[in-house]
Parts: C-alpha cells; structure tokens; sequence
C-alpha cells in the first residue's frame, strides 16, 4: 500500500489536518449538480442516518417506500431486486476523504467504508435509468441481520433475478450456494467472472424469493481494512454495466441450491421429493384458469383449488388448513397439452406446509 500513499496529492498521514475543502477536491465522480445524497455524503452517514436519507431519496424519485426495522424496501417495475447493506465495518464515521493525484482513488484515515456504500452508490445511479426493486439492509456486517429480518417479514417480491453489490474488485460475481447454470451463463455474459464467496445478505434473501441471486464487485478493496480503498472508475464501470444487464428481458431463473458430492464436486439434486416440503414456507401461488387439467402420468385428476408456483409446481390449496400443500409429480396442463402458465398478476403469497404435518392438524379437526 505505500506504492499507492506516494502517489497521493497529499501525504496519507497529512490529510487529516490539510486536505483542502470537499469543491476543491479532485474526483472523477459525475454526479448531477441537484443531487442531495452525493457519494461523498453516502459515505459520510451514519448507518440510521443514511437510511433516513435513502428513504427520503427513494421517495423524491416516486417509489413507495417500506420501512421496516431492519430494512428499506422500495418496490419497482423492473423485476430485478438490487441489494446492498447500509452499514460498514469501522467504528468512526468518515470525516475526511483523499483522493489520489489523478482523482481516481478514495480513500479515508477513519476508513472509507466502501463496503458497502459503494453498493448503495451504484444502486442509485442504476434507478435513474432502470426502475428496479431495491432492498437496503441493515448490520450486514454483524451477521446479515436486516436480511434475516427481512425473509421473517411479509415482502414477498416477484423478481426475475437478484443483484447484490457487495463485494469488492472490479469483475467477481459470486453465487454461493445459488446453483442454477443458465443463471450464471446470463450474468458472465456481461463479462464478469465467476469467484467463490462465504456468504452475504442474499444467502438468505435467495432461498426466501425462491430465486437466483449473485453478488457483483463494486470497486472497493481491502476492505474491513483502514487502509480500505475505492477506484472510482471500476465503481462507474460496474453501475453502467449492471444498468444495461437490468433492462434485458428474462424469465425468472430458480434459486437452485448447490449440493456437494463426497468428491467435492457440485452436483443437483433432482429427486420425486421436493425437499423444500419438510418445512412450513411461503410461496407465490397462481390460481389455475378453469379449462386447465390436473394429471399425473397418463390419468387426470380432480383437484378443487389447485394452484401452481413460478416452477409450475402444482400444489393444493386447503381451506380448513389455510394452507396450500405441495403434490408430487403432477402436472397441470392447457387442453391444447401445453403447460399451464404462471400468472404474477393473480399470484397470491400463501403458506404452504409439508404433507405430513397437514395430515396431522386434518386427523384432529
């Protein structure tokens, strides 16, 4: 790093007590001149404090706005969910910000805190094109609390995708445990590369959705460090590039959970068992339009109140239970053969319980 300190317009260590005012500092950022929450100012606040800030922002720009303990919620148009979390690691917040003497680098004796405002940054300048859903999370860095939070909620987004941006270099996108091929192949044609992660905020956000999620580099480095450090252009290049990812037409691409082999391989897991059904969930279900069959193999089915999920799973919906039960291996299908679609429109989030304890509450009514 001390490569990097020399090549300051001010000696790191002096900074502190010279470093001239904030309009007299080099900075490649373009930001529109009206705009109130600036990077600098995002870089500045306080956790609560800058989400007091993003949801006045949000708001200014016509979203409706959820705010929950834990978490800001904005709803979009665009079925995309974009992610960041508004906390950081360091103790003190940032006072003063240096930059390199080319203007290209940021960096803050009190630590810059790029992970993960860069995020929130990027985020921003994404909805001035893109009217996406976005979720800003709370105590990231303590153990994914806000998103935790979040998947114990009653938001229930109908996404295609996820995008988080948390994480730090300028090309990694990271999966986790998120196992879904095609998901991957759409996001690496936007020339990021796949790298391996431990776990974020949309470990536990994808399974909820139920859909694919990834976390793309937002250009900071060494970060949770004091001597962490942004590089500007790589933060720009990634929101113009998650910008134009955004407004291409997907389907919705599963969450897929990666299952490890004893050879230490990735393999899938498909089985007649949905092993999602030995736990209470809650899913998006549509109703079925009425010439719509149920069958399974070659026999056909009578079954009132029978819904299907994003996948065309189909489950039945059982009013004493006020739940919805997953069945297995049946289909549901257009008389022209064709597979019934799923309608977000109709779709409702109802709970859906295992098969076992359903039995259980029916034997006691």
């Amino acid at each position: 790093m001390q490569k990097l300190y020399d090549s300051w317009r001010l000696p790191f260590h002096r900074c502190q007590s010279i470093l001239p005012e904030p309009d007299e500092r080099p900075c490649r950022i373009k930001e529109e001149s009206m705009q109130e929450l600036t990077f600098e100012t995002i870089l500045r606040l306080p956790q609560m404090e800058l989400k007091k800030r993003l949801k006045a922002e949000l708001k200014s720009r016509g979203y409706p706005v959820t705010d929950k303990p834990g978490y800001l919620y904005a709803e979009g148009t665009i079925p995309v969910l974009l992610v960041a979390h508004m906390d950081t690691v360091h103790r003190q917040p940032v006072e003063q910000v240096c930059y390199s003497a080319d203007g290209a680098v940021a960096m803050s004796p009190q630590g810059i805190g790029g992970d993960d405002r860069c995020g929130v940054w990027i985020i921003l300048q994404i909805l001035r094109t893109a009217n996406c859903h976005v979720l800003f999370c709370e105590d990231e860095e303590v153990g994914c609390v806000g998103a935790k939070k979040f998947t114990r909620g009653s938001l229930q987004p109908q996404v295609n995708y996820i995008v988080e941006l948390d994480r730090r270099g300028s090309n990694d996108a990271v999966f986790y445990r998120c196992d879904n091929p095609e998901f991957e192949d759409f996001i690496t044609s936007f020339g990021f590369e796949t790298a391996g992660g431990s776990c974020s905020d949309i470990s536990y956000i994808a399974p909820y959705l139920e859909t694919a999620a990834v976390n793309i580099s937002c250009g900071y480095y060494c970060e949770h460090q004091r001597h962490e450090y942004i590089r500007l252009e790589k933060m720009e290049l990634n929101a113009a590039r998650v910008a134009q990812m955004v407004t291409q037409q997907t389907e919705h691409f599963e969450y897929r959970e990666q299952q490890d082999s004893f050879f230490g391989g990735r393999v899938y897991q498909y089985s007649m068992w949905d092993t999602a059904s030995e736990r209470e969930t809650y899913k998006w279900l549509s109703p079925l339009p009425k010439e719509a069959k149920i069958k399974l193999g070659t026999a056909e089915l009578i079954m009132p109140h029978a819904k299907i999920d994003r996948q065309g799973k189909v489950h039945r919906y059982v009013p004493k239970l006020k739940a919805a039960v997953l069945t297995e291996n049946a289909i549901a299908v257009m008389p022209d053969g064709k597979k019934v679609r799923y309608d977000s429109q109709k779709a409702k989030c109802q709970k859906v319980m295992p098969l076992s304890r359903a039995l259980e509450i029916l034997n006691t009514i």
